[in-house]
């Protein structure tokens, strides 16, 4: 094996590597829930819809 040769593998398994290592940290990272997006499987809710439907919005001022 030539030097060339030596020094583009060694350059891909390198990426290759520091690809698979950050792809792991990403999903053990992603592992913990208070890590993942709060609004994550749930429905977001519609205040203005709601308040012109007339329904009271509890965690909301009341209409003025």
């Amino acid at each position: 094996m030539s030097r060339v040769d030596f020094l583009s593998s060694l350059n891909l398994m390198t990426l290759i590597g520091v690809l698979l290592a950050a792809c792991i940290a990403l999903a053990w990272f992603m592992r913990k829930r208070s890590n993942a997006h709060s609004m994550d499987g749930k429905q977001e809710r519609n205040v203005g819809r709601d308040l012109d439907a007339g329904k009271s919005a509890p965690d909301h001022s009341p209409p003025v």
